[in-house]
């Protein structure tokens, strides 16, 4: 009598446990495939304010570097096909010719130090060398080279810091010297598209829910749903690094206002 009521206890539990169990072991998957793609923008954020450090904080050349480190994480195989160089060289190509358009929403630098404030505060204008036009064609006979005066970039100094003054400047509410300002501190924001089919409409609507996607960074994924379909989820990144070249002023290399990099 005890086993005939046993009949059919397997499948009541299976039942149950499917029902969450399921679930649960695609949420993993897909929380695995974001804490990769975490660990893929933490390098790139790197390597995008690396760029910037190079060029002079401009944040063309830092998203530049950002989308060319993210890429692999938009680039799949075709189950069944194995992966070609040549294939993944192309669509590479598409994709940063896509990705890389300062007007998608799928990447985003933000400097956040040194601001537009300690810029105009610090910056200086600075001389610069003509290229080699021979000694009788340069000023002073050819002792020196240097551009107009109307020509003269502004910029923070980057050499020869510890002679420089350690002046501190007052950059809302917070003192700094130009030291200070070489430091170059980034944070970068990307879409990642969440690929697990029920999981990322769950997140997606979870987070809907919650009012999260009020924030600027869900808004900005958002219009990427809207263009291509999909669920993206909004992940960021910060990195630091000292400046080897001069902040200048992208957009206005002249002055030290309306700086497109600096905010």
């Amino acid at each position: 009598m005890r086993r005939r009521a046993q009949n059919g206890q397997a499948l009541a539990e299976m039942l149950i446990t499917f029902a969450w169990g399921v679930p649960l072991l695609l949420a993993i998957i897909q929380l695995g495939l974001m804490y990769r793609a975490k660990a893929t923008l933490n390098d790139a954020t790197f390597r995008a304010a690396r760029a910037g450090s190079l060029h002079h904080a401009y944040t063309s050349d830092m998203k530049r570097e950002l989308v060319r480190g993210m890429v692999p994480t938009l680039y799949a195989v075709v189950p069944g096909e194995t992966p070609s160089l040549a294939v993944y060289t192309a669509r590479r190509t598409a994709l940063e010719a896509l990705y890389g358009n300062a007007a998608h929403p799928i990447a985003r630098v933000e400097v956040v130090s040194p601001t537009a404030q300690g810029f105009r505060e610090l910056a200086r204008p600075a001389w610069g060398l003509t290229s080699d036009c021979g000694r009788g064609g340069c000023p002073n006979n050819g002792d020196f080279r240097e551009v107009a005066r109307d020509e003269r970039l502004y910029e923070i100094p980057n050499d020869n810091l510890e002679q420089r003054p350690t002046t501190l400047v007052d950059v809302g509410g917070r003192k700094i010297n130009v030291q200070d300002a070489n430091l170059l501190k980034i944070r970068t924001v990307w879409c990642q598209e969440m690929q697990v089919p029920g999981i990322n409409k769950l997140i997606w609507e979870t987070v809907n829910l919650s009012g999260l996607m009020n924030s600027s960074d869900w808004r900005r994924c958002r219009l990427l749903q809207a263009a291509q379909g999909g669920y993206y989820f909004p992940l960021s990144s910060h990195a630091v690094v000292r400046m080897q070249t001069p902040v200048r002023c992208q957009g206005n290399p002249q002055g030290n206002t309306r700086c497109q990099n600096l905010r």
